[in-house]
């Protein structure tokens, strides 16, 4: 995502996760909403409902948004709320991608079934690329295709309608494994075969890659 879009992304959500606090709603109430969302949209996607799963899913990620902006308002933030909001997104983008896996199975399309499972495997990369890469004790936040900008190609090409939710596959399908290979490349540059697996010595890493090898 580029850093114009996620600073006018933030314009606008911080006045809307301002909105919520007043309301009295907090940070794990705005994922559950937002994972509901998502579960909206899969189930619109599955039945043929392409425009409504569309606006499902741009309020899913609105939410998504809202609560790790909500937590840093509201002084909440714990690791355990960010562990817990990244295991729901991830629940929230599978349920999403399956609800279009049953759709275009229903329609009997065996080569959008294929593109949805590529489109699906890539954003699942993207978000493991980040995840182990920050495990290592690095910050990932490089590549093309995040998931706020996978969020808005599907939302757009869902209200565009059948059309426009196969270009919004071509484009995940293809962008989304090309940062995931962005990402490998930045680890490969950014970590170091001598340097040592979460302060682990250098026999700690050869097991590792061992058992990562078996």
């Amino acid at each position: 995502m580029t850093g114009l879009l996620k600073e006018k992304g933030k314009f606008l959500i911080t006045p809307i996760a301002k909105g919520l606090i007043r309301l009295g709603l907090g940070a794990m109430a705005l994922t559950l909403l937002g994972l509901v969302a998502a579960v909206a949209a899969g189930a619109l996607f599955a039945l043929g409902h392409l425009r409504p799963a569309a606006v499902a899913v741009l309020v899913s990620g609105i939410l998504d948004s809202a609560d790790g902006t909500v937590a840093r308002l509201s002084g909440r933030v714990t690791k355990a709320g960010a562990f817990t909001d990244s295991a729901i997104d991830r629940y929230c983008e599978a349920v999403i991608f399956f609800g279009l896996l049953i759709h275009y199975l229903r329609e009997d399309t065996f080569s959008l079934v294929l593109l949805t499972f590529i489109a699906m495997s890539g954003a699942f990369m993207v978000s493991y690329m980040r995840a182990r890469l920050e495990g290592l004790g690095k910050e990932c936040r490089v590549g093309l295709l995040e998931r706020e900008d996978r969020v808005i190609v599907l939302a757009i090409g869902g209200l565009v309608g059948s059309i426009g939710i196969q270009v919004a596959l071509w484009i995940l399908a293809v962008f989304s494994h090309y940062t995931a290979l962005q990402r490998v490349r930045y680890a490969r540059r950014s970590l170091t075969d001598s340097e040592p697996l979460l302060g682990g010595s250098s026999e700690e890493i050869s097991s590792t890659r061992e058992r990562n090898d078996a």
